[in-house]
């Protein structure tokens, strides 16, 4: 992940900012939230429902 100076609102390469000269903090990473895990695995699973009724649908005809 790139460096974000928070003073300036912009990214940095190294360090230190070279516009403010303030030090920039290692980023991050923050978990995903459980509630984007089950949205995803929601609609994983209907998808996957929608398909074999499809599926089965294009079979009857």
């Amino acid at each position: 992940m790139t460096r974000w100076c928070t003073t300036c609102d912009r990214p940095v390469e190294g360090e230190v900012c070279e516009v403010c000269g303030e030090p920039v903090e290692e980023p991050t990473h923050e978990p995903m939230p459980w509630r984007w895990r089950f949205f995803i695995v929601a609609t994983a699973i209907y998808l996957i429902w929608r398909i074999y009724q499809l599926v089965s649908w294009l079979t009857r005809r």
